[in-house]
């Protein structure tokens, strides 16, 4: 991949450097977010630090982004439909500022549903850890998000850190049997593979969707889905 360098978009430098465009317009594959990455695996995902975080509350990027918001003690979350952060993709610099007021984020959570295409699905994985990765040349803790099934899971989690604060997106996965059996059956590989340190839990943990990694002595902190009219979640509360 071509190495391109990036600029921090709080760094003022050279007046005439900042007008020129921060990485090649032709780099429409991102390149430019990956300076200095380690490559790891088949899929040549890259390498993620290890975090350690326990946040009180999370709120949704969306949300985040809202002209009117002001209060920054919480962490940003990606657990939302891909239409509502696929602007982060077109664009991540235009919102580094603002989210590192914030302590932390939860990374990128494009959707990787296993009646999707491989291709599709590993690309969108590719772009979780991409987004990850650059978040954390920038700001205080981005956490990873992991997702995977039993044919990819060493193959998509390459790169993630071991012993870590992990980040998991349970929305939309318990209350269908079907689905319910996927995350469980993603959860243990999860947590086999990973040996997380802990877990920051988006959704239910209803009907023991959550019990493997507590079983394990892991612990779990779980933050609500967000409801309608809502706008920041707390651990706990209803389920």
């Amino acid at each position: 991949m071509p190495k391109v360098k990036i600029l921090h978009p709080d760094d003022p430098g050279d007046q005439n450097e900042r007008k020129k465009p921060a990485h090649h317009r032709r780099d429409v594959f991102h390149a430019w977010m990956l300076e200095g990455a380690e490559y790891v695996g088949l899929l040549d995902m890259p390498k993620l630090a290890p975090v350690h975080a326990n946040p009180d509350r999370i709120v949704a990027f969306s949300d985040a982004m809202n002209p009117g918001w002001s209060d920054y003690d919480c962490f940003v979350h990606f657990f939302e439909d891909d239409c509502n952060i696929e602007r982060f993709w077109n664009n991540p610099k235009s919102y580094l500022r603002k989210l590192g007021k914030f302590q932390g984020v939860l990374g990128l959570d494009y959707s990787v549903c296993y009646d999707f295409p491989v291709a599709l699905k590993d690309y969108n994985h590719w772009r979780n850890s991409v987004c990850t990765y650059w978040l954390q040349q920038f700001l205080a803790c981005a956490v990873p998000q992991a997702r995977c099934e039993g044919e990819n899971c060493t193959t998509v989690l390459a790169g993630f850190p071991k012993h870590s604060t992990i980040a998991i997106g349970a929305r939309s996965m318990v209350r269908d049997l079907e689905d319910r059996t996927m995350l469980k059956a993603s959860i243990k590989h999860i947590v086999d593979y990973l040996e997380p340190e802990n877990l920051l839990w988006y959704g239910s943990d209803m009907y023991g969707v959550a019990d493997y990694p507590r079983e394990k002595g892991i612990p779990v902190h779980i933050y609500p889905a967000k409801g309608r009219g809502k706008l920041n979640h707390e651990k706990g509360g209803d389920r």
